[in-house]
């Protein structure tokens, strides 16, 4: 008997059909067409890794091209680590490098771009630009430099890789400074002068962590010296930091303070004068996951939140700084992207429709809640991207699978689909931030509404239904839309609904129901991409006596949907 998707899928709806549980409460839901409410930016178009060179290899590429296919308006930016560590270019879960940097037996420094010049060549394509992380410490240039290279795991779960000398000061400040000066220079005569200055350039990751074995002190000197080498060869080009991250584990805002208090008052480690250059502000906003009582996901997107509001009422409290662009340099439901959840359950949302749903209910947030405390969100990394040469589905924090989209790079491609002027709209199911900082997702689910309309004319419309818990995938909730003020010209007939859930552009799913294979045969690979594509489906629209028209629908625990009108 062939293998094919369709059949697959009638296997699981007969059994989804049994266990299907519908709410009887009905969430109503409003958005008023002609009535703009501000701009939406599209903060979701920055991705990460830890392992620079991924983007050398074929998963990475395939990926920037999916990458770049988001956004016409602006670049896809990408942020990694790695670029300045010392090594061969072996490619290790959480470990990378470039060896740009050596010394000869006078301690003259080598500089060898070859690497680096792979790496940034994909990351400079047209559609695509660099974050760039002036990291990690050379092995020559490490105030520490033995040991250096952790032990190296390619497939398992990776142990202890921020203890060697790559994650220490430099041992000569001058020559540090002088390293970072030739790197600028070097851009600017490869990539050139107005790309170069279109960068966002920054310091290290998360200092105030194992990921720098130094003091506060020792990283706003080297800050001093990074800033003054990158703009005395391009004086536009923006630089910032620090990058830390929840201030409840290595006391990030105690970090944030004294860097921002350095930058405003300090005394220059360089020019000797007042203060440090700040273009920009970065931190890392992340949840947490646990395995709960009853053995299920719990994730925890309380905690996310409340690190953007933390951040943001420190950031209000230096006026000098408070309209700066700010960034989420990592913005992801929990911290290690590099454990595989097959060897550490708790990350086990990643396979499955929950990852998207939850990045909806995070994203669609964290604009406004930064703007509520005068913030200026200009971007939000997602610290996940693909890896090389892994096990099928194995659950470390990913956009693809050996190429086959998972659910929550399907959320992203939803969301590339939103217009930038925002318009009113309102959900019944959907909680207020404040109450999510407070309780996170616990009782009642997050079903939430975001309203568009496109340069072209389009309504798009987001819906999601999140919950922290990973259960019920099969609950339906029934959605009555309410939509008025709609132009003349919206082609109702033409109306669709795209949806990512357990069984829409879900290809772990079907991996699931064909025994787990490792690897799949190229048919059953071939069904799997088929299985991950977001399909749109017709969807019924009807007038009410009010003028208005109406869309019934229903939404699945762990679910997202675009409903879209075009014109």
């Amino acid at each position: 008997m062939r293998l094919t998707l369709q059949r697959l899928l009638t296997c699981l709806c007969s059994a989804t059909f049994i266990a299907a549980v519908c709410n009887a409460d009905v969430v109503e839901m409003t958005v008023h067409a002609d009535k703009p409410v501000g701009t939406l930016r599209p903060i979701w178009n920055y991705f990460g890794a830890d392992e620079a060179g991924t983007v050398l290899t074929p998963e990475g590429q395939h990926l920037l091209g999916e990458l770049n296919k988001l956004s016409d308006s602006e670049p896809i930016r990408i942020r990694v680590h790695h670029l300045l560590t010392s090594g061969d270019g072996t490619l290790a879960l959480k470990w990378s490098s470039t060896n740009v940097y050596t010394e000869d037996e006078d301690g003259n420094p080598i500089y060898d771009w070859t690497l680096m010049d792979a790496i940034m060549d994909q990351l400079t394509q047209p559609g695509i630009e660099p974050f760039v992380q002036a990291a990690f410490m050379p092995q020559d240039l490490s105030s520490q430099p033995e040991p250096y290279t952790p032990k190296l795991t390619q497939r398992g779960l990776p142990k202890d890789m921020v203890s060697g000398g790559a994650f220490y000061p430099p041992k000569d400040y001058q020559k540090w400074q002088g390293l970072i000066s030739a790197w600028v220079q070097h851009s600017v005569d490869r990539y050139g002068r107005d790309a170069v200055s279109s960068w966002l350039w920054e310091l290290w990751n998360e200092p105030e962590s194992p990921y720098f074995r130094g003091t506060v002190e020792e990283y706003n000197k080297m800050y001093d010296h990074f800033t003054y080498a990158v703009k005395a060869i391009v004086p536009d080009a923006r630089v910032g930091g620090p990058h830390v991250t929840d201030p409840g584990w290595k006391n990030g805002d105690v970090f944030m303070k004294a860097f921002l208090e350095h930058c405003r008052s300090g005394k220059n480690a360089v020019t000797g004068e007042t203060g440090a250059p700040l273009d920009f502000i970065a931190y890392h906003a992340k949840g947490t996951t646990r395995i709960d009582e009853q053995g299920h996901v719990e994730m925890h997107l309380r905690n996310q939140l409340r690190t953007i509001e933390t951040y943001s009422k420190m950031i209000a409290g230096f006026p000098e700084f408070a309209h700066l662009p700010v960034y989420l340099g990592e913005s992801d439901p929990e911290g290690c992207a590099g454990c595989p959840a097959t060897l550490d359950p708790e990350r086990d949302y990643r396979r499955t429709s929950q990852f998207a749903s939850y990045t909806a209910a995070s994203f669609m947030r964290k604009q406004n809640l930064a703007a509520s405390y005068g913030g200026n969100l200009q971007g939000a990394v997602s610290w996940a991207f693909t890896f090389h040469d892994q096990p099928w589905f194995n659950g470390l924090r990913a956009l693809t699978t050996n190429e086959v989209a998972l659910p929550v790079l399907n959320a992203f491609k939803l969301f590339s689909q939103l217009g930038e002027t925002r318009l009113q709209a309102s959900s019944s199911g959907i909680l207020k931030t404040d109450t999510i900082i407070a309780h996170s997702v616990r009782e009642e689910p997050d079903i939430g509404v975001i309203a568009t309309q496109t340069d072209k004319g389009a309504l798009n419309i987001l819906i999601w239904n999140y919950h922290d818990v990973a259960k019920e995938f099969e609950e339906e909730t029934e959605v009555s839309l309410t939509l008025s003020g709609l132009s003349e010209d919206a082609r109702l007939s033409a109306a669709t609904i795209t949806r990512i859930d357990e069984h829409h552009a879900n290809a772990y799913t079907v991996w699931r129901a064909m025994g787990e294979p490792q690897p799949p045969t190229d048919e059953q690979i071939a069904i799997l991409h088929e299985a991950a594509e977001l399909t749109p489906q017709p969807i019924d629209i009807s007038n009410t006596n009010s003028g208005s028209i109406k869309i019934l629908t229903t939404l699945r625990r762990h679910s997202v949907a675009l409903i879209s009108i075009p014109q």
